[in-house]
């Protein structure tokens, strides 16, 4: 006799649920929670083990859930992102004390909101996100996920770059595809924002909102850093090589290869409002080896005899002429043996990736689309770009990061001529 689904699920969840509470036991590590206090990744450093364990129960779990709720809930999910896009605009957080609480009618006035819809807010951010708690009728107290609203910028950052950019822009966005465009500037964002230009351009004429969008991009997890270290051989490259970084923003990536590569020198290029914002972020030792300069990547590049040119998670932003019309401008001052190398979202081929992963790779998807008409790329994409390019004139590899299916470094070889 066959065992149902459901039940294999549960059984899955239980197995592995119970290696993740041996791991935190084995540890010392405090079970997850949501208290003030409690740890932001409840499985810090967790070995390949472990990591497993905790994506089969996540993934069984969601799995589980939507077996359970059945196809009309699918199609009506609780997607009702207001309460949480009203904590962020009203900075709701910052009133709550950090070491006990408030009424809903004091926060309410401090927020400059009628009590019932500070009342309504809260309550829906706690059951469904658990975003402040009520600890007895009528209070409001943090949660350690509301308390990360006033300790750490970089989560403000990205709160504010998802509720108050993103979230717009998916509404508008079937508007923006029915047009069947091309351009960056027919997108969900530019449309929510009544605007002509295409995101980049709108942010710099509204300086506050780039400086969040700046924050909210600065984050870069070791990681990821050591993902594209790992996966192009920058030791194989000549003593006083130079790599230019396009695109780099305010040139931590670049900073991060400089530690660990001694030999090479850096070019980091982006637009005039990213670099003068960046003045300063260059350690004193390396300021040497790690320039920042102003350039716009879609105008041609000066010749500075580079070997590599890097655009770290620069081209997935833009639609595909615009990738086609980057790596032109590069092309003429490329040397034979020289290499564009990319580190991008690579999709797999649709169904190969387990259930997790392909819903946060998906989720990036729509989000390019939404704010900028442009998409993640799987490997024949990223050939296409550069065969449409280079004429044929350019050798692509593509490696996968070991253990991030989704993630990929992209190397192409330059055999043409200048």
């Amino acid at each position: 006799m066959s065992t149902s689904r459901i039940i294999q699920l549960a059984r899955l969840i239980a197995s592995e649920t119970q290696t993740l509470d041996e791991h935190l036991t084995e540890n010392k590590l405090p079970q997850p929670s949501f208290a003030v206090g409690a740890l932001t990744e409840p499985f810090p450093q967790p070995s390949p083990n472990v990591a497993k364990a905790k994506t089969n129960v996540i993934e069984a779990t969601i799995e589980l859930r939507q077996l359970l709720e059945g196809p009309i809930k699918q199609l009506l999910p609780e997607s009702n992102f207001a309460p949480l896009a009203s904590v962020y605009r009203f900075n709701i957080a910052k009133h709550v004390a950090l070491d006990g609480n408030v009424s809903f009618g004091d926060l309410a006035d401090k927020c400059g909101l009628l009590e019932q819809d500070m009342k309504r807010i809260i309550r829906y951010t706690s059951i469904h996100h658990r975003v402040f708690v009520e600890p007895e009728e009528g209070f409001v107290a943090h949660t350690a996920a509301s308390r990360l609203l006033v300790d750490n910028e970089l989560i403000r950052d990205v709160m504010g770059l998802t509720f108050a950019e993103c979230w717009p822009a998916h509404a508008r966005t079937p508007d923006a595809i029915a047009q069947r465009s091309e351009e960056p500037n027919i997108s969900g964002y530019s449309l929510a924002n009544n605007t002509d230009l295409n995101m980049f351009s709108f942010l710099g004429q509204h300086p506050n909102r780039a400086r969040r969008f700046a924050g909210a991009m600065s984050s870069t997890s070791k990681a990821s850093l050591d993902a594209l270290a790992e996966h192009f051989d920058w030791a194989s490259l000549p003593p006083g090589a130079t790599v230019v970084d396009v695109g780099g923003a305010q040139g931590h990536v670049s900073i991060d290869l400089a530690r660990r590569f001694s030999a090479l020198s850096f070019v980091v290029q982006d637009i005039p409002e990213v670099i003068s914002d960046s003045e300063g972020n260059v350690p004193e030792e390396l300021a040497g080896r790690v320039r920042l300069v102003t350039h716009d990547m879609f105008t041609p590049q000066p010749p500075r005899d580079a070997d590599v040119y890097l655009l770290r998670y620069v081209l997935h932003d833009w639609p595909d002429k615009y990738c086609v019309r980057v790596i032109e401008n590069i092309i003429p001052v490329l040397k034979k043996g020289a290499r564009i190398v990319l580190q991008e979202h690579v999709l797999a081929e649709h169904g190969t990736l387990g259930l997790l992963h392909e819903m946060q790779v998906r989720s990036m998807d729509a989000i390019m689309m939404s704010l900028f008409n442009s998409r993640e790329r799987g490997v024949a994409d990223w050939e296409d770009v550069f065969a449409r390019a280079g004429k044929g004139r350019f050798d692509v590899g593509v490696r996968r990061v070991k253990g991030n299916t989704a993630t990929g470094v992209v190397v192409a070889e330059w055999r043409g001529s200048a």
